[in-house]
């Protein structure tokens, strides 16, 4: 097998069963549905297998389609949060710094050299920032995101146009936010898939040294 992700094609609705198996062998062919199960249910919870099981599961329910929007969700608002904070914390220790060296009337050359540092910092964490009101564009970033992991490759232009925004608008706010965000969405359903391969791979295994 080239992609353990085709093990969770045999739970389509129309031919699952739970004793299921392709093969008579002790290999990964020879597992049943059961087993196929147990080693997914061994991949911990979270984004990354709510999205394996959305890409390569049967049809998804209303219900999957919403876990996985309220984890894509929930990971572009803490990044957000984590790059707010970040930008207050360097602008706030340049402050402090800035004042106390005026307080100190200190224009060493150290001095200066440290402020601008603090400075530049402060200038590149507030370049970071999501836009504000990001909460207000997550359906629509959501969807752009779910499309490209289904394998949707559309432009900048074609982007721009599903979140209702000029194609400018969304090179200038947006393409940061949508590239960051399936940058973490590929890695985080590839480490779900690699766990799943490791789980499969223990199954077969012991099902192979329990059939010798």
């Amino acid at each position: 097998m080239k992609d353990v992700r085709e093990l969770l094609a045999r739970f389509h609705a129309s031919s699952f069963r739970l004793d299921a198996g392709t093969g008579t062998g002790g290999g990964v062919d020879a597992l049943t549905n059961i087993d196929i199960a147990g080693a997914l249910g061994m991949v911990p919870a979270g984004l990354g297998r709510d999205l394996l099981e959305l890409l390569y599961g049967p049809d998804p329910s209303r219900a999957d389609i919403v876990r996985v929007f309220h984890g894509i969700t929930g990971l572009a608002l803490e990044e957000r949060n984590r790059r707010s904070r970040s930008s207050i914390d360097a602008r706030t220790l340049w402050g402090i710094k800035d004042c106390i060296a005026r307080f100190e009337r200190d224009q060493s050359e150290q001095t200066r050299r440290e402020l601008g540092v603090l400075k530049a910092r402060a200038a590149v964490a507030r370049d970071q920032l999501f836009p504000e009101r990001l909460e207000e564009r997550m359906p629509q970033i959501a969807a752009v995101a779910m499309g490209y992991m289904k394998g949707e490759r559309l432009s900048n232009r074609e982007r721009a146009a599903a979140m209702g925004v000029s194609e400018s608008a969304y090179r200038q706010v947006w393409a940061d936010v949508v590239d960051w965000l399936l940058t973490h969405m590929v890695e985080a359903e590839q480490r779900a898939a690699n766990q799943f391969e490791i789980a499969v791979t223990k199954d077969s295994t012991k099902r192979a040294r329990l059939a010798g």
